[in-house]
C-alpha cells in the first residue's frame, strides 16, 4: 500500500486494529493538541481569553458548515445527535392528530423523541427497511393528509446501507413534509451537501465519522424552516443581541444559534473543530475515495473467505460499513478478533467493519488473516491503494 501519510497521527494504530468507526472512533493527536493547548488556555483568566474562544466557536461553526454545504447560521451545537433530534421533534408545531413517519428497526436516537410526542396526540408511523433502505412507496403507503415530518438515517446502522436522500427529499417537497436526517453514520466520511439533497434538520454525532470525542456534535436546521421550529431549551444566547442582558427581551435568533441557550460547551468545540479541520484538511473526496477502495478490498478478501455480504453494494447504496457473515456465531467470532486485536461489533446477525481512511491495506490483510485463523478461505493477493 501506498505511504499513508496521515496513519502517525492515530496512535491507535500501534495497538490495535480499529475498524469500528461506526462506533465510538479514536480521535487524532490534532484533536489531542487541540483539547491540551484549551485546558492550559484555561489555566489562566485574561481579558481576552473569553473572546479567542468564542471566536473559535464561530471558526468551527463555520467548518462544520462547509463539511455539509451550509451557511455557518444554519449551524447549532448539541451535545450528541439525540439531543439534536429532540430539538427538532419538540420544536416542531405539532397538532393533535398530526403523524410523523420513521422507519422500523431504526437506531433509537431517530426513534424515542418522536414516540415521546405521543403526549401531545402525535402519531409515530414506522415504515419498512429493505436491506437497510427506505422506498418513497412505501413512505406515501403509511402517510396520509396529517403527515407532517419524514425522519430517516442517511447511512443504515445495521447494514451500512445509503438512503436516496434526494428522492425522499422531493417527497417531502411535494407536500410540504419536513424532512429530518440522521447522519452520523454518513457525514465525515461520505460525500454530504445539504442543498444539493435537499434536506431540512440534519443532526450529526461527533464519535464516529468525524473522529471527534463523545460529547459534541452539530444540528443543521436550514434557513428555509427555521423559522417553523421553536427553541424549547431557552437561555441568554437564544434571543437576539444576547450581549444586552438588560432590559429583558424575548425575541428569538432569527438562524439555528437559537438552539443554542447558554454558553457553548467550549472544549468539545475545539476538540471537534480539530477533528474536523482535519477531514477538510484530507477532503472529503480523498476520504470517501480511501474508505471506497479499502471496503472494496475487505469485500474481495470476505467473498474469497466464503462470506455473505449482507450490505448493498451498489454506487448509490454503498457506504463506509460492510456487513457480512461468516459461518460461525458472529458473537463468538467478534470475541476471537478482539482478542487477535480488532475492534469490530455485531450487527443485523453479522459483523459490522468500518475503516476510516486512516487505514491501509496492511490492516484488511491482517484482518482476512485473522479470519483465516478461525474459519476457512484464502488470503486475498495484496494491492496497493492508488
Amino acid at each position: 500500500m501506498n505511504a499513508n501519510p496521515w496513519r502517525g497521527l492515530f496512535p491507535v494504530t500501534q495497538h490495535w486494529v480499529h475498524l469500528n468507526h461506526a462506533g465510538v472512533s479514536p480521535i487524532s493527536l490534532r484533536v489531542r493538541d487541540a483539547v491540551v493547548a484549551f485546558l492550559e488556555d484555561a489555566l489562566r483568566i485574561d481579558e481576552a481569553r473569553n473572546q479567542r474562544w468564542e471566536q473559535r466557536s464561530e471558526e468551527v461553526r463555520a467548518l462544520c458548515a462547509q463539511l455539509i454545504g451550509a451557511r455557518a447560521d444554519e449551524i447549532a451545537f448539541v451535545k450528541n445527535t439525540s439531543e439534536g433530534l429532540s430539538l427538532v421533534a419538540f420544536g416542531f408545531p405539532w397538532k393533535r392528530g398530526d403523524n410523523v413517519i420513521t422507519v422500523d428497526k431504526e437506531y433509537p436516537s431517530n426513534v424515542y423523541p418522536w414516540f415521546a410526542l405521543h403526549r401531545y396526540g402525535v402519531e409515530t408511523r414506522l415504515v419498512p427497511r429493505r436491506n437497510g433502505r427506505v422506498s418513497p412507496d412505501e413512505v406515501l403507503a403509511a402517510a396520509d393528509r396529517h403527515t407532517r415530518v419524514l425522519t430517516v438515517s442517511f447511512v443504515d446502522w445495521l447494514t451500512g446501507a445509503r438512503n436516496d436522500l434526494a428522492a425522499l427529499s422531493e417527497l417531502c417537497r411535494e407536500r410540504n413534509w419536513l424532512f429530518c436526517v440522521d447522519g452520523i453514520q454518513g457525514v465525515g466520511a461520505v460525500p454530504f451537501n445539504v442543498e444539493e439533497l435537499g434536506v431540512d434538520c440534519l443532526a450529526v454525532g461527533g464519535h464516529k465519522w468525524l473522529l471527534a470525542p463523545e460529547g459534541c456534535g452539530f444540528l443543521y436546521v436550514s434557513k428555509r424552516v427555521v423559522d417553523r421550529i421553536e427553541s424549547v431549551l431557552q437561555g441568554w444566547k437564544s434571543v437576539e443581541n444576547p450581549e444586552s442582558f438588560l432590559p429583558y427581551h424575548f425575541g428569538a435568533r432569527p438562524d439555528a444559534l437559537k438552539f443554542e441557550p447558554g454558553s457553548p460547551p467550549h472544549l468539545g468545540i475545539h476538540a471537534l473543530g480539530a477533528a474536523v479541520e482535519l477531514l477538510l484538511e484530507v477532503s472529503i473526496g480523498e476520504v470517501w475515495r480511501r474508505i471506497r477502495f479499502l471496503t472494496d478490498y475487505l469485500v474481495e478478501g470476505l467473498l474469497s473467505l466464503g462470506a455473505d455480504i449482507v450490505s448493498p453494494w451498489g454506487d448509490g447504496e454503498r457506504s463506509g460499513i460492510v456487513v457480512f457473515r461468516l459461518g460461525a456465531t458472529p458473537e463468538q467470532l467478534v470475541q476471537q478478533l478482539i482478542a487477535q486485536g480488532f475492534i469490530v461489533r455485531v450487527r443485523d446477525g453479522g459483523i459490522r467493519v468500518a475503516p476510516h481512511f486512516y487505514n491501509d491495506i496492511e490492516d484488511i490483510d491482517r484482518f482476512i488473516a485473522a479470519l483465516r485463523r478461525v474459519g476457512a478461505g484464502s488470503e486475498p493477493t495484496p494491492t496497493s491503494l492508488p
